[in-house]
């Protein structure tokens, strides 16, 4: 164990006082980080994931069966700033399942879609608003209160949005499985289906943007349409002979992908046949073909695409915890999840160190993504220098782990950690320590003047992932920010993050 050197102390304390160190970051390997402490409680999962701009920036929202997030009470939704967790007033009194944004001529606002009957203590059956400060209903909502799928979609009249799921009617009128909001009613898409619509998508196959469903349906419209169906704005049409299967088996997502062939629909769900065998399956408008053998045996429960700085690819996330990659011609694995993955989305949280510009976040039910502890939510950085995060996989009053990712081994690091700025981690560690206090700035040399070895706070890497702990912490709230320090300089930093204990 070395003795510290005054001189590196001195170097350091005056690096981080005059640099904003998270512009000092260099590119690295992809890797898995939890968003915060995540959500609990242990083994109640997300669902759907979306990004909505309230009018304070840009914020990644989770909804699912959970009711706690970051150690705050949040029933079933909550806000992720990336550096916090919040709530959404007292949230919903049911599971979510979908969420998405549309503007319905009183500006954008986050649609939460669901078995829920009120948001925010106001009635909502099955369908809420949230427009950044409070929830509203959407007229009576549906009956049956199960909405499974979300999506804005313009028929020619203008955007409305698109609602799935099990339910019969819509506004206190039939609607079997889908129907129409365009900010002030309701209206059925037809005669709807047969049975529940899981998923939805816009998708133009060369003769128009139309809307296209998926789900355990074998008619739309009254006509045979197995499992997936097209709605033009007046009538529905089947895709082909459709995905055929067991009635169990069904379509759980939709997305549009360009593989370099021109943009098609991809299905994904719990089948064996769709003119080919897989649990992907492709339509470019006319036929479908398969995107070779199922990935580990697993069905698909959502689908999204994200450039990962090798352009962009098709990523499917599975029932039995895996993550795979479809470039276009050939599957690969991302990483092992402890539990299922529900729900994808792509999020710019402004950390420059992601060479996407953005990341994957995935939500499920899970507590590790890849060698990360992640309770339910995990961030794929791609192009990312080292980070730093917390994870209490026993839930609050549990012991608390410190990690790592991205490290180099056999390089020395500094953990720092610091008293919670009330204007945000950035602000408190920012040039020239404009906003450091005296507390802040005696506890982070206190901490950087300790010998290599001390964990968590000086250590030299073992590997590039480290998993510190346990520790047995009271309740409390840190700004924290990891530093390689080598050969007597400053080299990659970590983002600043916000550490939550409960």
């Amino acid at each position: 164990m070395s003795v510290v050197r005054l001189t590196d102390v001195i170097s350091l304390a005056c690096c981080l006082i005059s640099l904003l160190s998270a512009s000092l970051v260099a590119q690295g390997s992809c890797a898995w980080s939890p968003l915060g402490s995540g959500v609990g409680p242990p083994g109640v999962g997300v669902r759907a994931l979306a990004v909505f701009d309230d009018g304070s920036g840009a914020a990644l929202y989770a909804g699912g069966g959970f009711v706690t997030a970051g150690g705050v009470a949040v029933n079933r939704i909550a806000k992720w700033d990336r550096f916090s967790w919040s709530s959404l007033t007292s949230g919903l009194n049911g599971n979510v399942w979908a969420l998405t944004v549309f503007d319905d001529g009183t500006g954008p606002a986050l649609y939460a879609g669901g078995s829920f009957t009120t948001a925010g203590g106001v009635p909502a059956n099955g369908i809420a608003r949230w427009d950044g400060t409070s929830w509203s209903p959407l007229g009576s909502g549906v009956t049956g209160a199960n909405v499974y799928s979300l999506t804005v979609f313009d028929d020619g009249t203008g955007p409305a949005l698109y609602v799935g799921g099990a339910f019969q009617a819509a506004g206190g009128a039939s609607a079997d499985r889908i129907a129409r909001w365009d900010g002030v009613s309701w209206s059925p898409l037809g005669t709807g289906m047969d049975n529940a619509v899981t998923a939805l998508a816009t998708f133009d196959d060369g003769t128009g943007p139309a809307l296209y469903a998926g789900g355990y349906f074998a008619t739309a419209g009254g006509a045979p349409a197995i499992r997936a169906a097209k709605w033009d704005g007046s009538t529905w049409s089947p895709l082909g002979s459709g995905i055929p299967g067991s009635v169990l088996f069904g379509v759980y997502s939709l997305t549009v992908f360009d593989d370099g062939l021109g943009p098609a629909l991809y299905a994904g769900g719990e089948f064996t046949t769709t003119g080919a065998a897989g649990d992907v399956a492709r339509w470019d408008g006319s036929t479908w073909s398969s995107l070779g053998a199922p990935q580990s045996g697993d069905y698909v429960l959502c689908l999204s695409v994200f450039d990962d700085g090798t352009g962009p690819a098709l990523y499917a996330g599975r029932g039995v915890g895996s993550l795979s990659r479809w470039d276009g011609s050939s599957w690969s694995s991302v990483s092992g999840f402890s539990g299922g993955v529900a729900s994808l989305a792509v999020f710019d949280d402004g950390s420059p160190s992601d060479v996407a510009g953005s990341a994957l976040c995935a939500g499920g039910i899970f507590t590790t993504a890849g060698p990360a502890g992640a309770n339910h939510l995990a961030r794929w950085s791609c192009g990312s220098t080292i980070s730093l995060s917390a994870t209490q996989p026993g839930g609050p009053g549990a012991p608390v782990f410190v990690n790592n990712a991205n490290l180099a081994p056999g390089s020395e690091y500094y953990n720092l950690f610091a008293v919670a700025c009330p204007t945000g981690p950035a602000t408190c560690w920012g040039p020239l320590g404009a906003n450091w206090t005296t507390q802040n700035v005696s506890l982070v040399l206190r901490q950087m003047t300790r010998p290599v070895g001390t964990e968590p706070f000086h250590v030299v890497a073992p590997s590039s992932y480290v998993n510190w702990g346990p520790y047995n912490l009271p309740p409390l709230t840190l700004d924290a920010l990891c530093i390689n320090f080598s050969g007597g300089s400053i080299g990659a930093t970590s983002p600043m993050v916000r550490i939550t204990v409960q």
